[in-house]
């Protein structure tokens, strides 16, 4: 027994075999994590442009709300100006009118009134018409 065991052990010893098999690992782990980072920067980058798509529809949107408010407040100023000017017009002509309404109901009493008298007159008038029929019929 008197060779040298160690002779048959390979050549790299154990502390440089466990060294290699770290830098192999770390070498591993930095590819990995160079693939997943630029996964995730590939991602970011979309969700960033998303981001960007909907905050110019947002702005899009507002423009659009602040162009409808507009035309609100133009539409309630144009409407509180007309309501002004109906309410100033009823203002002046509401006395003509009820003066036209005063005027129309006492025709309408005359008119009745005249309506009976001419119901007497004709109705008196073919009185005297029979009456002078009746007369004429016996002077002949």
């Amino acid at each position: 027994m008197s060779e040298d065991l160690t002779r048959n052990l390979p050549s790299p010893s154990f502390e440089e075999r466990v060294l290699a098999e770290l830098a192999a690992m770390r070498q591993d782990f930095t590819t990995q994590l160079t693939a997943t980072r630029q996964e995730f920067a590939e991602k970011l980058a979309g969700v960033t442009q998303e981001v960007a798509g909907v905050r110019q529809a947002l702005a899009a949107q507002r423009e659009m709300i602040e162009h409808i408010h507009a035309r609100v407040v133009s539409v309630e100023t144009r409407l509180t100006s007309l309501e002004e000017k109906v309410e100033e017009r009823l203002h002046d002509t509401r006395p003509i009118w009820e003066g036209v309404q005063a005027r129309l109901a006492g025709i309408e009493t005359e008119m009745k009134s005249l309506s009976r008298y001419f119901r007497t007159l004709t109705a008196d008038f073919f009185g005297l018409r029979v009456r002078v029929d009746k007369l004429e019929g016996e002077s002949v």
